[in-house]
C-alpha cells in the first residue's frame, strides 16, 4: 500500500504544469504599406507617418512593366495612438492569417505589401496582381479606408 501511495504521489507531482513563459505584448517599431505608387511608413514612437508618392517615367514598357522612377514626393500624415493600434492589428492579422484570393488582374496591376517590423525582424505579406488591393479581405479594406481618410491612396 505504501508503495502504491508513493507511486501515486510521484506521478501527481511529475504531472504538474509548469508556468508558461510570457511573451512581450505585441512588439513593433514600424508598419509599412507599400504599393507600386506609394510607400507608407508608420513609426510607433511618432505621431506622424511618412507617405512617399512615387512618380514613374512611363516611356519604357516591358512585361512585366519596368518603369524608371522619375521623382518622389514625401508628405506626412498624422495618426492617433488608437489609429496606429488599429493599423497594427489589421496588418498583423493580414500577415499571420493571409487571405488567399481569387482576385486577379492582368497587366500586373494591384500590388500591395504589408510589413510588420520589430528591430531585426520583419514579417510581411504580399498580394500581387489583385487589381484593387482593398478588396482582398476585410482587413485590407479597413487599412485602405483608414489611410485613405488621411491621404490620397493608391489602390493599385
Amino acid at each position: 500500500m505504501k508503495i502504491y501511495l508513493v507511486f501515486m504521489l510521484g506521478f501527481l507531482l511529475s504531472c504538474t504544469k509548469e508556468p508558461e513563459m510570457k511573451i512581450r505584448n505585441d512588439p513593433w517599431e514600424k508598419l509599412q504599406v507599400n504599393t507600386d505608387f506609394q510607400k507608407i511608413t508608420i513609426d510607433r514612437h511618432s505621431d506622424s507617418a511618412e507617405v512617399v508618392n512615387i512618380i514613374w517615367n512611363k516611356e519604357i514598357y516591358n512585361i512585366p512593366p519596368k518603369y524608371i522612377v522619375e521623382d518622389t514626393v514625401t508628405t506626412k500624415i498624422y495618426l492617433s495612438r488608437i489609429e496606429k493600434d488599429s493599423l497594427k492589428n489589421w496588418i498583423r492579422s493580414s500577415i499571420l492569417n493571409p487571405q488567399f484570393t481569387d482576385l486577379y488582374a492582368t497587366d500586373y496591376v494591384g500590388n500591395v505589401e504589408l510589413k510588420y517590423i520589430d528591430r531585426g525582424t520583419t514579417l510581411s505579406c504580399t498580394y500581387n496582381s489583385v487589381g484593387e488591393w482593398d478588396k482582398v479581405s476585410e482587413n485590407t479594406k479597413k487599412i485602405y479606408n483608414l489611410l485613405s481618410s488621411k491621404t490620397k491612396l493608391s489602390r493599385q
